[in-house]
């Protein structure tokens, strides 16, 4: 893993590792299995929270909803991979309907500042099915397009720092985005978080960006 120096992603994180990435590891013929797969189901605008209205200020892109074994036989090993290999060793018991995200240029895609952690979690008062009593703790994105498709769509980690730049103060916490490799946004990139880290998705100028979003989800911290 790549460190890096003086920066902290904003989490409540105890763990080493922000985040955990494999980079080359799918063959380009199934990525592009994978895209055609899920360009068969029906986008939607998509909304924030439980909102049913979308809130463009916040968060602008077309989604779809993919429920499909493939999809999740696909992800299975990585999520096991990098659930142990990064020291986190969630207690993960089952995963969300996976998200097909399509951000557009013509639109000005993007996804402001957020976490996947959801308050008030519908699913933690049921109690029935294999969502219920769990929260999100872990998310992963895997980038399905290549850069040279769009410009803009820039994922971001929103991190702290200690900057000295009030005479008054020198010791003032500052946040800016944490600026990744660039190999990172490479086709095929799999790129796993704690799902209660603040990231976000930059407007898209040229192109279209896809990807998939897992969650991965486990009975509640406490």
């Amino acid at each position: 893993m790549r460190i890096y120096e003086n920066q902290q992603i904003l989490t409540t994180s105890p763990y080493n590792n922000w985040f955990w990435s494999f980079e080359g590891s799918v063959w380009p013929e199934e990525l592009q299995e994978l895209t055609n797969l899920c360009e068969q189901y029906q986008k939607i605008d998509a909304v924030v929270d439980s909102k049913t209205q979308p809130d463009t200020l916040i968060r602008s892109t077309k989604v779809a909803w993919i429920d499909n074994q493939q999809v999740y036989d696909f992800i299975k090993p990585f999520f096991e991979n990098a659930n142990v290999n990064s020291g986190w060793n969630f207690d993960i018991t089952a995963i969300e309907q996976v998200q097909y995200t399509v951000y557009n240029s013509d639109e000005k895609d993007h996804y402001s500042w957020h976490t996947d952690t959801i308050v008030n979690d519908r699913y933690l008062k049921e109690t029935e099915g294999v969502l219920a009593g769990t929260v999100r703790k872990l998310s992963c994105v895997v980038q399905l397009s290549s850069p040279s498709e769009y410009e803009g769509g820039d994922f971001q980690f929103l991190s702290g720092i200690n900057r000295k730049y009030l005479e008054q103060d020198k010791n003032v916490f500052d946040v800016e985005p944490l600026v990744l490799d660039e190999s990172l946004k490479d086709k095929g990139t799999i790129l796993f978080f704690p799902s209660f880290s603040y990231h976000r998705v930059t407007p898209i100028t040229r192109g279209t960006r896809r990807s998939l979003v897992f969650w991965f989800r486990g009975p509640n911290w406490i």
